[in-house]
């Protein structure tokens, strides 16, 4: 009796699948064919059996996020998935820091084996990094099994992972000439030695093509050993000696990535469950999947979708169209949606996006998002206005701005013409439009606030646009580097911060609590009023911390990082942000993990400790961790300053006139002011006194109106000089100003590296070199320094400027005897 479906694994190959119960990840990495997804199936089963836990992945497409979807759906129903939906797939180092803690906080507690397969179809390095990250990680009872046709981790990182990783290549999974004739023994095939010679070499032990040989010799006896084409095999062996229902069943098999036998059914248009019974018997190339779904393979996807191309076109669109319908029965609505576009169903299409209010998105329907209304019948598109405001909304989320415009109109016409619709329902639609138009207002208040108070006005009830667990600040620290738009308005954009938020805040559900106190306080930080900025900063610590508002809260820590340095407190929440030790929780997102590190990074960069500064800052590789485009401009001005603490001024002389543009879509004033210092800064540190001072006339009459003297007084160390000659000129108030604040952070930052670093600074420090700082700490003079220890003055000129540098005193700063008295006085 013949089984040639029957699979089969050798003693060989299962004793290197054993070898898969001890690896933290395993690579199979073969050409299409080899049995791969098999051989990893039958090992999975064999743990299934033995109570193990398993999770399977299967990879359709290109996209990252479709991978991360799936990873999300692989872990659902544990924590850890729980988890993982509140991010998305980690791109940067802070990301991967914070989901691979969540692994090691909630793994369950006992073995899993997570099998991905099909990795050469992703085109994302991302999706790589993050599984390499994971393998490194090695959690002990995690098993991760990675299948792909090409190489996943690169020869560097395969040393690196060392014992970690266990491989299985082609030569491991091909079949030997002594295991191909116990094969075709078990298959009931009664081949001759010169037969099994001839197949062997000719299949080279390539499994697939080994089996449609088997095939072909049970039908005609006789093998297919000159096809050109492996497809053309699947085409001569499995499709075309089919009856014609089968045939049509077969093709509509390969068109979705996974189908249902009822589904098959649906699509076909008639009763047809015995022919589909009888095809899923006699093909192996049909894989049932553990979800009770199945799925063809590659081979025969690629051939069956290549005969259904050759089909009429309205025959292709009937089978389109019953697909998506058959998606949309059993609520898959995203999936539905490509199959209805293709089968031209608009009317189902735009329902189908109707039930979609928290549309994720596959990578696809970005390409047919604007397709689908332009190509939509006018007469349709009128029925649907809650479908055309939800592809609207998708629409500002990927930056489709004239399209978004244009679609607007679309909708307004939709609302006019759909007569079926109530005034309140109408309202309602009108006042969502509100909401998405207050976006294209950014970064004006008073703008996003008409369109705010008009949708509040409208609806009903929430909008369905805005969720309170969005980042508010978009992952900036400042509120004012949002949304100071020009001179002369601080005072301004305080009061309409304050005016315009409450409403919001009725709007939105408190998204964004804290953001009219905090606005205020750092005002007055930018002012140098730092005695005054206390209560409201502490009733914008209040509000965000009552309502949930993450991101303030982190803007609170910002300003009292900043205005600590001016009383000589040492920040222990910069510490713990730089050291990531701020309640790592499941649903922190990692962006806020970025603005922690912009935080820490612009605080040592102002105390003088840029060994703390988080490497990514000033890295400029292009691998920049994720802010959200609008806060771009605040990452740029703390990255100059992180720069100028390492003295690297030629690099942000370099790249400041692409951070200065980065500035000028929303114009973001209080960021283009920082960059303005900065830039004089960095050419005052290289000694180019022309250009130092060109910059500083630009930038005192840019802070002059407002008082905005802050990031000048912050970067005292290098301006000193031009501002006490600038304190004389036109803008003589503001230099006076900066110069006055700046001594107070000088002294400020005195007092901290004299009570935090002392010690440390102090054990750097030679004996002959502690000498001499005693010595200058008891107010000695050089000469006199010089006289009791036999040396020159220019020697204990030179000693003096190793010991200020070693203890971070500044070299500038006039009373740098005075802090050197306060390290041994407080060490």
């Amino acid at each position: 009796m013949k089984r040639l479906n029957n699979l089969y694994y050798s003693k060989r190959i299962k004793e290197l699948l054993a070898e898969l119960q001890t690896a933290g990840t395993t690579l199979v990495v073969a050409p299409m064919g080899y049995g791969k997804t098999l051989a990893v199936q039958y090992f999975l089963q064999e743990q299934e059996r033995c109570g193990k836990k398993v999770l399977r992945q299967s990879i359709y497409g290109a996209g990252a996020e479709a991978f991360w979807q799936g990873v999300c759906h692989s872990w659902q129903n544990t924590e850890l998935g729980a988890a993982l939906l509140q991010q998305s797939l980690p791109a940067d180092a802070n990301a991967k820091t914070l989901v691979l803690e969540l692994f090691r906080q909630l793994l369950p507690q006992e073995p899993v084996y997570w099998f991905i397969d099909d990795l050469h179809l992703l085109e994302s390095s991302e999706v790589i990094d993050f599984l390499f990250a994971l393998s490194k990680a090695g959690f002990a009872d995690l098993h991760l099994l990675l299948v792909s046709r090409g190489q996943i981790f690169d020869g560097s990182r395969l040393l690196e992972l060392g014992r970690k990783v266990f491989c299985l290549d082609k030569h491991d999974l091909a079949l030997q000439r002594d295991e191909l004739a116990e094969y075709s023994s078990r298959c009931g095939l009664q081949l001759t030695t010169q037969q099994l010679d001839a197949l062997h070499e000719a299949c080279e032990g390539w499994f697939s093509v080994t089996y449609l040989n088997f095939l072909n010799y049970d039908r005609y006896q006789r093998f297919c050993l000159d096809t050109g084409s492996v497809y053309e095999m699947i085409a001569n062996v499995l499709l075309r000696p089919l009856p014609s229902e089968q045939q049509r069943l077969l093709l509509l098999m390969g068109q979705p990535e996974e189908f249902t036998p009822e589904q098959v059914a649906y699509a076909y248009g008639t009763s047809c469950r015995e022919s589909v019974g009888r095809l899923l018997e006699c093909n192996a190339f049909i894989i049932r999947l553990a979800n009770g779904r199945l799925r063809c393979h590659h081979m025969l996807k690629q051939a069956t979708r290549h005969a259904f191309g050759l089909l009429p076109e309205a025959e292709q669109q009937m089978y389109f169209r019953r697909l998506g319908q058959w998606y949309a029965q059993q609520k898959e609505y995203e999936e539905a949606l490509d199959w209805l576009y293709r089968g031209r169903d608009f009317d189902g299409l735009l329902a189908a996006v109707q039930q979609l209010r928290d549309w994720s998105m596959h990578p696809q329907h970005r390409q047919h998002l604007f397709d689908w209304l332009c190509e939509c019948p006018p007469e349709i598109l009128w029925q649907y206005p809650q479908a055309v405001l939800i592809i609207m909304r998708r629409m500002f989320s990927l930056n489709m701005v004239p399209e978004m415009l244009q679609v607007k109109e679309w909708y307004v016409t939709a609302l006019e013409r759909n007569t079926a619709l109530s005034q309140r329902e109408r309202d309602n639609y009108y006042g969502e439009l509100e909401v998405i138009l207050s976006f294209l207002a950014f970064n004006s208040i008073t703008g996003m606030s008409e369109h705010h108070r008009c949708a509040y006005k409208l609806l009903s009830g929430a909008p369905q646009t805005l969720s309170k667990q969005g980042i508010w600040t978009f992952g900036a620290p400042s509120v004012l580097g949002l949304y100071l738009r020009t001179g002369c308005s601080l005072r301004q954009t305080v009061e309409d911060m304050q005016e315009c938020m409450p409403p919001y805040y009725l709007l939105s559900g408190w998204h964004g609590a804290g953001a009219a106190e905090l606005t205020e306080a750092e005002a007055l930080l930018l002012q140098g009023r730092i005695d005054e900025m206390d209560m409201p900063l502490q009733k914008a610590y209040y509000q965000a911390e009552k309502h949930g508002q993450e991101c303030i809260t982190i803007c609170c820590d910002f300003l009292e990082m900043q205005r600590d340095l001016f009383r000589g407190v040492y920040s222990s929440k910069a510490e713990a942000y730089s050291r990531h030790q701020w309640q790592l929780q499941p649903w922190k997102q990692s962006m806020l993990l970025n603005t922690a590190d912009m935080c820490a990074g612009f605080y040592y960069a102002l105390l003088g400790k840029p060994e703390y500064i988080p490497s990514w800052l000033t890295d400029g590789n292009g691998q920049q961790p994720s802010v959200l485009y609008p806060a771009r401009p605040c990452r740029n001005y703390i990255s100059a300053q992180c720069l100028l603490a390492q003295g690297q001024y030629t690099e942000l002389l370099v790249r400041w006139s692409d951070w200065e543009q980065e500035c000028r879509p929303y114009s973001n004033f209080l960021c283009l002011l920082y960059l303005q210092v900065q830039r004089a800064a960095a050419f005052a540190g290289r000694g180019d006194v022309t250009s130092c001072r060109a910059s500083l006339k630009q930038a005192l009459a840019m802070a002059e109106a407002d008082k905005l003297v802050l990031p000048l007084a912050q970067n005292i160390a290098l301006l000193r000089p031009y501002l006490e000659q600038e304190a004389q000129g036109e803008c003589s108030a503001a230099a006076a100003a900066a110069l006055h604040l700046g001594q107070q952070m000088e002294a400020g930052r005195g007092q901290i590296m004299s009570a935090r670093f002392a010690e440390a600074g102090l054990q750097e420090l030679t004996e002959q070199e502690l000498q001499i700082a005693q010595l200058a700490a008891a107010r000695h003079t050089n000469r006199e320094i010089a006289q009791r220890l036999s040396l020159s003055e220019g020697t204990i000129k030179q000693y003096l400027n190793k010991i200020f540098a070693k203890l971070q005193i500044d070299a500038a700063a006039k009373n740098k005897r005075h802090q050197l008295e306060r390290f041994f006085s407080n060490s």
